[in-house]
């Protein structure tokens, strides 16, 4: 009898390193599991059982399935029996349920409580190598983390202390200047779905999977994801929306994980425009993000919403590192001195960003990012500058020319200038 036929958990199932398990409990869905199992996996596994002999399993085991697919049949609380399981194995593994109950509201909460996909009976072939398929896309990005020697994916999340202290347009600067000058495979993900500016600063058409993804992540896969971007360039996408007011966007923070490794396959750069409300997702992409950049204006609002965002990083991802930049510092809206600021912060304001509501309306009103609409404003120097520090230091053969010109005679006080803007390790 091979492993995929086991009908039962003998006492030797725990020392069986196989890549799929399964736990089904009536004869139908054992013949169709066993037999895709069979035809997909090298060492599968199909017992006799639901989620207490797979607890069982889990607590014996020396190395758990990439898969594991559970009958639910027989439960008479299918989430929290699922829950119980979810909280007993890594991310590494793909959770997939089987049931009797068609429900999409349990459906949601299922995918919502982190399992993989949900089926309901009698299973088919087709459905089950789907589902499987599916989990298999979801788990290769954690799968190639654990194995790559390449360079991390870089998730830049860009958060305002406040409304309209330029945080979206700080976002679609970095991306451009990213992806389109510096030629890094970006994507720019704007997660305020109901009031997004992203798309309408590049003069752009929302479109509708987003929502669609958050929703249902087990749908998630490149395909899926290249469907549901706006494609600026070769080297540049963005993916935003604009939901109705009428109806109430709800997702499971989770679908963040799986959105975040959907993207970094195959990207160098994720720069994310992150909205202040919603704390389970804000917290979400903030312990997926490589940097955070915090956006403030020196007022007391800002200091007070400041200290209270740089609080929740430091619960979220206490080893994240952050960027302040001080918006229209210098100007009408700077009622706390940098100093003060920086006193009452606890900590320095890395850059001061000057200014210039020209630029900014120039940019505002013509579909056009201000790194392109701006190019020789302060404010998008300043914003150049965020990029170096970011890492971002691959620069196009023109701008290097420019830098080489400036070892000419007449040009230290430029190559000096820019040397000044390099902060020293802290």
């Amino acid at each position: 009898m091979s492993i995929a036929e086991q009908t039962s958990l003998p006492e030797t199932a725990s020392n069986v390193n196989a890549d799929c398990v399964a736990f089904v409990n009536d004869g139908q869905t054992h013949n169709v599991v066993a037999g895709v199992l069979g035809d997909m996996f090298t060492t599968p596994l199909v017992l006799d059982g639901g989620t207490k002999e797979s607890l069982q399993y889990l607590m014996e085991v020396m190395t758990p399935p990439r898969i594991m697919i559970v009958d639910l049949g027989e439960s008479n609380a299918p989430l929290a029996a699922m829950l119980s399981l979810t909280t007993a194995f890594t991310d590494e593994t793909k959770l997939i349920g089987i049931g009797t109950v068609n429900d999409v509201g349990l459906y949601r909460e299922l995918i919502g409580a982190g399992v993989s996909d949900y089926l309901v009976k009698p299973v088919t072939e087709k459905a089950l190598t789907a589902a499987i398929t599916r989990a298999q896309q979801a788990a290769q990005p954690i799968q190639e983390a654990h194995q790559a020697d390449t360079q991390e994916t870089k998730r830049i999340a860009v958060i305002g202390s406040r409304g309209g202290v330029g945080a979206s347009t700080v976002a679609v600067s970095l991306a451009w200047i990213f992806g389109e000058e510096r030629k890094k495979k970006t994507v720019l993900l704007d997660l305020d779905l109901e009031f997004g500016t992203v798309a309408l600063a590049l003069d752009l058409e929302p479109t509708r999977g987003l929502r669609e993804a958050l929703e249902t992540p087990a749908r998630i896969d490149s395909l899926f994801i290249s469907s549901a971007m706006a494609k600026v360039s070769d080297h540049l996408s963005v993916l935003a929306t604009e939901e109705t007011l009428r109806l109430e966007t709800n997702f499971d923070p989770s679908a963040i994980d799986v959105l975040f490794e959907a993207l970094s396959r195959g990207n160098e750069c994720v720069v994310i425009d992150l909205p202040r409300p919603a704390f389970a997702v804000r917290e979400r992409v903030l312990q997926q993000a490589t940097d955070v950049i915090l956006v403030t204006e020196l007022t007391l609002a800002g200091l007070r919403d400041s200290i209270r965002i740089l609080s929740s990083v430091d619960e979220a991802a206490p080893n994240v590192p952050v960027t302040v930049i001080a918006n229209r510092s210098g100007g009408s809206h700077e009622a706390v001195k940098k100093a003060e600021f920086q006193k009452a912060l606890g900590r320095k304001v890395d850059f001061l960003m000057p200014e210039d509501s020209k630029a900014f309306t120039k940019a505002a009103n013509s579909g056009k990012p201000l790194v392109v609409s701006a190019k020789t404003s302060k404010a998008v120097k300043l914003i150049r500058q965020v990029a170096d520090k970011l890492g971002a230091e691959e620069e196009p053969k023109a701008q290097a020319k420019t830098k080489a010109k400036a070892k000419a005679p007449g040009a230290a006080k430029k190559t000096l200038s820019f040397s000044l803007f390099k902060k020293k390790p802290k």
